[in-house]
């Protein structure tokens, strides 16, 4: 079975799942968080874990009251503790003044964090897979970026020192789910709004991937590949940012100075990642590079980055300074 396999190995080579964990599973009764609540099923047969399910309804759709009763079902049948919660996403949406998607993803991720607290959960998993990565690398190309938006979803992500969140199913795609999905007879719901083209990641998801995968069935595999290798290249590059910041750079609430002629020694493409990570505002490519653009000329001495944030050089220095303060 090629999707248990690729599921055990990514939570053992990430070392995702740990003996004793306690994880909350986000459901939302789909295709995706239906099939990792059964693997996760499977996987507490083999290593002594602890599995809570928590389902969401964002009150967008009359058919999320069904959609919850599924998921409790299913958990039931799984002997996994079901937990259902509502969401006022509209309200929210409403009073931020952000569109709906916005919200629920806000709401969303803040009930989850408040959800393992409140049932001591180490671990939050959620249902990510390959196409949500190729989706995502994607969206973050058209935007513009670097390797960091070509490393797409992360495999994990700390909250703090209690609580990470992990994507066990990150390695798989979407007609590995679908398969066993079908091959398990597991009842999953299907969100319509997924197939309207109100968002940009639908418009991807709808749109560009189908035709790129006629060109080449293997796309998603490939991105998928494609990002795990700007993941290595990323973490290689964070070590050498780490050691060059905490050497050569001194960071104040108001003031950020840099050593100029070390600074000036490095690589361009380590240049541009320490600026990357050390700019205050305006952090988009190509104000990046007008940063180093600006520190190679020798004329001007000070340079506007935005309404708040100045550049200013000296002979051995060169400081983004706050005017606002």
């Amino acid at each position: 079975m090629i999707i248990w396999e690729r599921f055990r190995k990514n939570i053992f080579d990430n070392n995702l799942v740990c003996r004793g964990d306690k994880i909350l599973l986000a459901v939302s009764g789909g295709a995706d968080s239906m099939v990792m609540a059964s693997l996760f099923a499977m996987l507490r047969k083999s290593i002594h874990i602890e599995l809570v399910i928590v389902n969401f309804n964002h009150n967008l759709r009359k058919e999320s009251v069904k959609e919850s009763k599924i998921v409790k079902k299913f958990a039931d049948s799984l002997k996994i503790e079901c937990i259902l919660k509502e969401l006022k996403t509209k309200e929210y949406a409403k009073e931020n003044n952000i569109s709906t998607e916005t919200a629920g993803r806000q709401l969303r991720y803040a009930e989850l964090e408040k959800t393992a607290k409140e049932y001591k959960c180490n671990k939050i998993a959620t249902a990510h897979n390959m196409n949500d990565n190729a989706e995502t690398v994607l969206m973050w190309m058209l935007r513009g970026t670097g390797t960091e938006g070509i490393s797409g979803i992360p495999v994990t992500r700390k909250i703090n020192k209690n609580l990470t969140i992990i994507r066990p199913i990150l390695s798989v795609s979407r007609d590995m789910i679908d398969a066993y999905a079908k091959e398990k007879e597991i009842k999953f719901c299907t969100d319509k709004t997924n197939f309207k083209c109100d968002y940009t990641r639908n418009k991807i998801r709808l749109n560009i991937i189908p035709e790129l995968n006629k060109i080449n069935p293997l796309f998603i595999e490939h991105v998928y590949n494609l990002s795990t290798i700007a993941k290595e290249e990323t973490a290689y590059f964070k070590k050498k940012i780490n050691s060059f910041i905490a050497k050569n750079i001194k960071i104040s609430k108001n003031k950020i100075t840099v050593n100029l002629d070390t600074f000036n020694r490095q690589d361009k493409i380590l240049q541009y990642k320490i600026l990357k990570e050390i700019i205050p505002d305006k952090k988009r490519a190509v104000h990046i590079n007008q940063v180093i653009n600006w520190l190679a000329d020798g004329k001007n001495k000070n340079h506007n980055l935005s309404k708040e944030w100045m550049l200013k050089k000296s002979v051995k220095n060169f400081s983004f300074v706050n005017l606002s303060k």
